[in-house]
């Protein structure tokens, strides 16, 4: 064979082994896309909403209730049944906020305070409570509620504002200043309660 076919030769199988390459680099290419593009994608879980079905006049008759217990226990000076009524807490969210000593403002923090400090209260002043209420404000979970009325007991009177919250499925009271207010915001609103009675007063 002369030296220049033997080349043409060479060239060509190179040629030929090049292009075979490329073909199956290809092939495997579009099989890769391919199973990339076939595969299946994994269901997404369904996302799981919830949604409370609060019977908020129920909840609102439950706290009138235990604001009946509450002034009953006032004027029978119980204070068993008054401590029951409380949110049973040592923190410094439970208090009375009054002004019953002679007029000066006194807060007790605490579930064991607020009771000891009526304990007091109760050698001092006696008599029946009432409790009007104007305003009741509970929070979208029906956890959380805020209370204004205007109470009577013996010769006081006057305005309190009380926060209250849900231990269990009882209403507790967590708060009450009976200064309504005027010794600095004691007692917060709720801010956009799903369920209210009443108006908050005009400051």
């Amino acid at each position: 064979m002369r030296p220049k076919a033997i080349c043409y030769l060479i060239i060509m199988l190179l040629i030929t082994g090049m292009i075979a390459c490329g073909a199956d680099d290809d092939d495997a290419e579009s099989t890769e896309t391919e199973t990339a593009t076939t595969t299946p994608s994994q269901p997404t879980e369904p996302t799981a909403t919830f949604e409370r079905n609060i019977d908020f006049a129920a909840e609102e008759e439950a706290i009138r209730e235990l604001y009946d217990r509450y002034a009953t226990a006032h004027g029978d000076q119980d204070v068993d049944i008054l401590a029951d009524v409380w949110f049973k807490s040592e923190s410094d969210d439970i208090f009375t906020a009054w002004t019953f000593w002679a007029g000066t403002f006194e807060r007790n923090n605490g579930w064991k305070a607020v009771t000891s400090a009526w304990e007091g209260i109760f050698r001092l002043r006696q008599g029946a409570v009432t409790v009007n209420i104007t305003y009741i404000a509970i929070d979208s979970r029906g956890k959380e509620a805020v209370l204004r009325g205007a109470y009577k007991w013996g010769g006081l009177q006057g305005d309190l504002i009380s926060a209250l919250e849900k231990d269990g499925s009882d209403w507790k009271i967590r708060a009450i200043d009976y200064t309504g207010g005027n010794n600095g915001k004691q007692v917060k609103d709720l801010i956009e309660p799903a369920h209210t009675f009443g108006e908050i007063p005009q400051e």
